[in-house]
């Protein structure tokens, strides 16, 4: 129910990363496109991080919590530790914190943009009577917090149908997919060409640059991309573009492993490590394939959103909302782990211009049809506008 007597609407955005991933990237993309003359954003979040310091770069206002940090995933399906939830718990006097935020600013709806922030965010809602909503970027399950946190919300944007509840109303969830700047996310020749020029320093015409584009981590599955380079060794000339840095301790040790590796099979020339990269636009235009080849389901990867939106095919794996953005016409869907297939269908893709360069015009198209961040903006407003106007 609406409680400020204003004419715009106050929302209340939550998001506990400290670093700048897909989630953080798609709040920081609506925050730009909010209907301002409707809703005015206030975005609370860890006041000393990378992400605060984007909002800070938007029209919305930081307001500085002690929300609980990113977990560090160590498993691939158990996504949360006992130590994970027992520092959840020491965070519940972000509870208080949330409750005076909200009358000081005459908060009118709660978008929470992870789960541990929907659970903080869904008990100061429900004190206040306003309505809450939760964007659901995950697609493996946390069971009973799951469920804690379906009764907490009025409403659940799924940003894929691998992210569906299957316990919880049909009416409840609305599917939204990711969306792109379209325009802003193309890339000028020169912008390439300059990115080109300062990662290699010999003729790469004829080399086929492939890359993954993501947060360093085991379960991103860039293990299986050395190997199925050191299969294409001597078969098709390729060049590996490994693009983004760790986040935890883990991750550093698991980069550490992935270089030791490429030198182990001797193919340091083949595979180029250019760590994190502020302006993924020009590095996807650059690659002529785009590869996801991630072991665990991922909700609605914005790396194959944002490589469809400068038309290129992608290779990646059947896990989570990957197999609803890939079809056949826009890219090829192997197998996770499988380094054989990964490597066929790179040298496929590799020996055969036309067909990549069809599929990257299917991806294009694609991308126009469903990822547009304009429409992704609209139509989560349009789930702002019911959950006010309900009395």
């Amino acid at each position: 129910m609406k409680t400020s007597d204003t004419s715009k609407s106050n929302i209340l955005y939550l998001d506990s990363g400290s670093g700048i991933g897909g989630g953080q990237r798609s709040l920081l993309l609506l925050l730009d496109l909010l209907d301002k003359a409707r809703f005015t954003p206030f975005v609370g979040c860890l006041g000393d991080s990378a992400f605060a310091a984007e909002v800070e770069k938007t029209a919305a206002s930081v307001v500085p919590l002690s929300l609980p940090a990113a977990h560090n995933k160590t498993d691939k399906v158990k996504r949360f530790t006992l130590r994970d939830l027992l520092e959840d718990f020491r965070q519940l006097r972000v509870i208080i914190e949330l409750h005076q935020i909200v009358k000081r600013h005459a908060i009118d709806l709660i978008h929470a943009n992870s789960l541990s922030v929907a659970l903080l965010g869904g008990i100061v809602a429900r004190l206040n009577r306003i309505p809450i909503l939760m964007h659901k970027r995950y697609a493996t399950s946390y069971g009973i917090l799951d469920k804690l946190c379906e009764k907490l919300l009025h409403r659940v944007i799924l940003v894929s149908e691998a992210t569906r509840w299957d316990f919880a109303p049909v009416e409840k969830q609305t599917l939204i997919y990711n969306g792109v700047d379209l325009n802003a996310f193309q890339a000028s020749r020169e912008e390439v060409e300059t990115l080109r020029t300062e990662l290699f320093s010999d003729d790469l015409n004829a080399a086929v640059l492939v890359g993954v584009v993501t947060r360093i981590t085991p379960e991103k599955g860039i293990h299986v991309l050395v190997s199925a380079m050191q299969a294409l060794t001597g078969k098709a000339d390729v060049k590996l573009l490994i693009v983004g840095g760790p986040y935890f301790q883990k991750d550093v040790d698991y980069m550490d492993a992935l270089k030791q590796e490429v030198a182990d099979l001797g193919i340091e020339d083949s595979v180029i490590f250019t760590g994190f990269l502020s302006d993924t636009r020009i590095v996807t235009s650059l690659l002529d394939i785009v590869l996801v080849p991630s072991i665990i389901p991922e909700a609605c990867p914005r790396t194959i959103i944002e490589a469809m939106a400068v038309g290129k095919p992608v290779i990646a794996t059947p896990l989570g909302g990957s197999k609803e953005l890939v079809t056949p016409e826009t890219g090829i869907l192997v197998p996770p782990e499988d380094a054989s297939a990964v490597a066929d269908a790179i040298a496929t893709l590799a020996a055969d211009q036309e067909r990549l360069d069809a599929m990257g015009n299917a991806a294009r198209n694609r991308a126009v049809q469903l990822f547009s961040s304009e429409k992704n903006t609209a139509l989560t407003e349009a789930v702002y506008t019911e959950l006010l106007a309900v009395e």
